[in-house]
């Protein structure tokens, strides 16, 4: 049984993935900030340790004792001094905080797309910088970089029903061509455990088993919900300007990264064969799970 801190226990990531690592048998101590974050890991039978990534004598106490730390603290709008502060420069935090406290694994959830041909905005540039962290930390380290993450209680799911159900239209960037791999939550917590309990240094690139292009996946979700709406192609300087709209749920930054490459993985699932990760769950199946609740 290993002893493991998850930060960002509160988050959508961190909770799954701490309920997958207590219920393989280890120990959790979860990272929260607050006490309504606090409240939001009850029931997870795992110990609570207040602090914050910003403080280094809190993370000191934290880590103590710990064999490993899965760090899925996770950010998706904010200015680029935002995304440095919380992203690069927290990771790089609990790096030092661990590698001080003789962790021995230290694993990192970041995402799909980063690295080289990634979109110039600050969501890839901040996260590349912490991967790049994690590889010279001196410990044993494993990145986990997941596509599109579907959940009935966080992610992207509960936003993608809103708009399927009231929104006039979804638009689709770039006609909705990019292609995805949409990757059910439970599946990104297995992935998780495996990559706690391995020592195999290495980035994983993470995918459900079906990959669809943003049109496609509109069509079956508003299938499984049984709605109609049209799904027009926005041109680019249009799409601009909604995104400056605060009522709008996308930034410019988001948009300019749904104009990217493709994102799924380019290893062929290599990766997840390696880490022993098998029947992931199909896209329909995704929807069905996340709608009945």
């Amino acid at each position: 049984m290993a002893t493991v801190l998850v930060t960002g226990a509160s988050g959508f990531v961190g909770r799954h993935a701490a309920r997958a690592l207590v219920e393989s048998g280890d120990w959790v101590r979860a990272l929260v900030r607050s006490p309504a974050a606090e409240r939001a890991v009850e029931g997870l039978d795992c110990q609570p340790v207040r602090g914050s990534i910003a403080h280094p004598r809190s993370l000191a106490y934290a880590v103590d004792g710990c064999d490993a730390v899965v760090h899925s603290v996770g950010l998706i709008a904010g200015s680029s001094a935002t995304f440095d502060r919380v992203v690069a420069e927290g990771t790089a935090a609990v790096v030092r905080a661990a590698a001080k406290a003789g962790v021995e694994r230290f694993v990192l959830v970041s995402a799909l797309g980063v690295g080289p041909g990634a979109p110039d905005v600050p969501y890839f540039r901040s996260k590349a910088v912490a991967e790049q962290t994690v590889r010279e930390s001196g410990m044993s380290w494993a990145i986990i970089r997941p596509s599109v993450v579907l959940g009935s209680d966080g992610g992207a799911l509960p936003l993608f029903v809103r708009l399927a159900r009231f929104a006039p239209v979804a638009p689709l960037v770039a006609g909705g061509r990019q292609r995805i791999q949409p990757v059910w939550i439970g599946d990104v917590a297995r992935a998780i455990e495996l990559a706690v309990s391995s020592r195999e240094d290495g980035v994983i690139e993470l995918g459900g088993p079906d990959v669809v292009t943003w049109a496609e996946f509109w069509q079956q979700l508003r299938q499984a919900l049984g709605v109609s709406r049209p799904s027009p192609a926005l041109p680019w300087p249009l799409l601009r300007l909604v995104a400056a709209l605060p009522s709008i749920p996308l930034t410019a930054g988001q948009i300019r990264m749904l104009r990217g490459p493709d994102n799924v993985v380019s290893d062929g699932g290599a990766a997840i064969t390696r880490l022993g990760l098998e029947d992931l769950v199909p896209l329909d199946e995704q929807l069905q799970l996340g709608l009945a609740r």
